[in-house]
């Protein structure tokens, strides 16, 4: 086993890790960086998506990407030098001022605006450029900068600043600049993207900073000399162990739980490590969302993975909050990543290992992702499970309000770009979050009993053993939080290299050199407040909720293996309408739909949207619904269906009630496809009627919002079975054969023979 002696040792290289390392060299002391990942430069980051499982993923072969399932929530992260910054999409952002208002004292906007400042300096931040093919920016910049203005509700839209090396010339772009690909998110092979082993890193070692990749720290206990560090060199296939004065664990939000958990709970050797260690976990709100085949060319491969973000106001209870809306790059790579965390697709990949291979390409090609995060509650708690794993304890229902808020604004934003919008199968059909944000699990405050961590970032009980990454941050930032952590990162370490060195003016020598950077999210955040004033008497930001139930019953003709069999189908579903606000001939928002379906005798649990009137043209199209269905075992699939006019208004309830239905379906291994049609039942038309639900304020508020929804349905309905008439051809009257009868043959009284 190697001994190695020096003043610090660094666990980690991402935003807080990296800030850290090179400070540390720069005030003369000597670091070692211990990195778990391996190093990737421009050119190695892997493309093929076929080799995914081969060669993407840290579980196979130290790849790229490490995806933790955390019982209630997946976590995404990156494994390598320079930590999250490989692969995340280049957003600095400061979060507004009210965010710190929780923090402990000392930790505001105006104490940690100049290490955001020397932050931005060193990632070289500027926002997004002209595409080097157009001269323009991209085109999804511009719609969905169109796409905000047209919400009416409040939001600000801004370029966000990105870590990014830009064309600064006409033509082509030069080595190491942007070639807007966007696949930022897996690493850039053109060397453009400011990742911090670019820039923090490299000081580091520039300044003596040994690095040692590929080493796994699993083991942290006291010594003589300040800490011993226990590690695995998976390249040596031996364990390390370093001795050092200080600490700093930066090995992410869950990496750096994770560990202490361990030493505390399973090695023993921080033993008194406070009770609160694993609180405070939080996904920073995260919720992505698709939008599929949109109205205009967005070419949404092309750019920088973000290229805007949008401040969006919402109403949840009494309080008015608010989160943003991103949109993003959808490559193949990330298109192949979003199906490995489909939970019906892994059996079929182990079924037929050919599918991994698919080309994902053309279906990427026509999607845009849209990425958005919040406040959400922050109460997440990390723990081990029985193999000393990871696992949060999670609770989707306090932060359900955030998430259907995002969900919501997801539907407008593809509504307003003419798309569909999909969400992620694990959220779809396992009510499972993905978060790219891990932040917590080291509470910070004064109480050892209530906190892991000092306002300095030093553990309690244990002298310079500091937490410098995500799991530090004490709350959500609602916004991309890099920006946070690499600024909380540069003040935590400048307080302990004053005290490690005795040096009490020791200050980064970048920050002679950081101007004040400019903050679009303060502009996003103003344009809010001004909307809000601007329509302080007409804009009332409650929703206006309404809620259904309807039972369906019909049968379909399913065709598996060139066999036909027909089988009965029953649909018991719930519907949401999220805000029951909507003029007259416009479509309304997506409703969220859950139930039961019966097929034959399958049972199985339904999730899935509907679209009233989802377009505007006389097509005489009236709903769509949009089904998943599963029960967790054998049987899964997908239901489409339309209900839509067939003769006008003469026909209108019984084309409001008749479904007509295609299935996708698969049952023990077993694939087949069928069409059909099921109908409300009188009863079950009463029975629908019966069952509207009004939300709002008080009964009043709910009372007009079924009111609302009433007249807007039926009104709407009517203007949709007229227009459908309007463009259907001329209908004759059949005239009377009676001689001198003006009427029709309906109209007269007397009895007519055949003409």
């Amino acid at each position: 086993m190697e001994h190695v002696r020096v003043d610090a040792v660094v666990v980690g290289s991402g935003f807080g890790g990296a800030a850290a390392a090179a400070r540390l060299a720069q005030a003369g002391l000597s670091v070692v960086v211990l990195e778990r990942g391996r190093r990737w430069k421009p050119g190695d980051f892997p493309r093929d998506v076929g080799k995914l499982e081969d060669d993407w993923l840290w579980g196979k072969d130290q790849g790229l990407y490490d995806i933790r399932w955390l019982d209630r929530m997946a976590s995404v992260q990156a494994a390598g030098w320079g930590g999250g910054s490989l692969v995340y999409a280049n957003v600095f952002a400061r979060p507004p001022r009210e965010v710190f208002d929780s923090w402990p004292d000392g930790y505001d906007r105006d104490a940690l605006d100049p290490y955001y400042d020397v932050a931005a300096h060193m990632l070289r931040v500027r926002p997004v450029g002209t595409d080097p093919l157009t001269g323009q920016v991209p085109a999804r910049t511009v719609a969905m900068e169109g796409a905000a203005s047209r919400l009416h509700r409040p939001a600000g839209t801004v370029r966000p600043l990105l870590a990014v090396t830009f064309a600064d010339h006409p033509g082509p772009p030069r080595a190491g600049e942007c070639t807007f690909v966007g696949e930022c998110m897996f690493g850039c092979n053109e060397g453009a993207k400011n990742s911090v082993d670019r820039n923090y890193l490299s000081i580091a070692e520039e300044h003596g900073a040994e690095a040692r990749t590929l080493c796994e720290v699993d083991r942290i206990a006291p010594s003589a000399l300040g800490y011993e560090v226990g590690y695995l060199d998976r390249a040596a296939g031996r364990r390390g162990l370093v001795q050092a004065r200080a600490v700093f664990l930066a090995a992410g939000a869950v990496g750096t739980t994770e560990l202490l958990l361990r030493n505390r709970d399973v090695l023993r050797t921080l033993p008194d490590l406070s009770p609160a260690l694993g609180r405070g976990f939080s996904g920073n709100g995260d919720f992505l969302a698709f939008v599929s085949r949109p109205r205009s060319e967005l070419s949404p491969q092309r750019g920088p993975t973000i290229t805007t973000t949008t401040i969006v106001d919402c109403h949840i209870g009494k309080e008015k909050v608010w989160f943003q809306v991103q949109d993003g790059a959808y490559p193949a790579q990330l298109s192949e990543l979003v199906r490995s965390l489909n939970p019906l697709r892994r059996p079929a990949r182990a079924r037929n290992p050919r599918a991994r291979r698919r080309p994902e390409g053309s279906r990427s090609r026509g999607t845009m992702a849209l990425l958005m995060m919040g406040r959400d509650t922050a109460d997440g708690v990390l723990t081990l499970d029985h193999n000393g794993e990871a696992r949060v304890a999670w609770r989707n229902r306090p932060n359900a309000p955030l998430y259907r808020a995002e969900m919501r604004a997801a539907r407008q934003a593809a509504r307003q770009l003419g798309g569909r919008v999909r969400f992620l199968p694990s959220w779809v059909f396992l009510r499972t979050g993905v978060t790219v944000h891990n932040l917590g699990g080291a509470p910070m405050g004064d109480d050892p009993c209530s906190s892991v961590i000092d306002r300095s970032g030093q553990v309690h009980g244990y002298p310079r053993l500091y937490v410098v990454d995500g799991a530090g941050i004490p709350a959500s930032t609602g916004v991309n939080p890099s920006a946070t952590i690499t600024a909380v990162a540069e003040r935590r370490v400048e307080a302990a290299i004053r005290e490690l060195t005795g040096d009490e003016t020791w200050r980064a020598p970048e920050r002679a050199h950081a101007a004040r950077a400019a903050v679009p999210e303060d502009e996003a955040m103003l344009a809010v407040q001004q909307w809000r004033h601007v329509h302080r008497h007409s804009y009332d930001p409650s929703p206006r909720p309404v809620v259904f139930r309807e039972v369906l019953s019909g049968e379909v003709e399913l065709v598996e293996s060139g066999s036909t069999s027909a089988r009965a189908l029953r649909l018991r579903l719930a519907v949401e309408l999220p805000d029951s606000g909507v003029p007259v001939g416009e479509p309304a928002p997506v409703a969220s739909v859950t139930g039961v379906l019966d097929l034959g005798d399958a049972r199985a649990e339904v999730r899935g949207d509907l679209t009233l009137f989802p377009r505007a043209r006389g097509d005489g199209l009236y709903m769509r619904y949009d089904l998943s269905y599963t029960d967790g075992r054998r049987c899964h699939g997908r239901i489409t269906g339309t209900k839509a006019a067939t003769r006008g208004r003469r026909s209108l309830l019984r084309d409001l009630t008749t479904l007509s239905v295609s299935i996708e379906h698969s049952e023990g291994g077993a694939s087949a496809t069928g069409t059909g049609a099921v109908r409300i039942s009188l009863p079950g038309v009463v029975a629908l009627a019966c069952s509207v639900r009004g939300g709002g304020r008080d009964h009043l508020a709910a009372a007009m919002a079924v009111a609302r929804f009433g007249s807007y349905f039926v009104l709407t309905a009517l203007r949709r079975a007229r227009s459908f008439e309007d463009r259907g051809p001329k209908r004759q009257r059949s005239r009377c054969p009676c001689s001198g009868c003006a009427g029709s043959a309906r109209s007269c009284g007397r009895a007519h023979g055949p003409a």
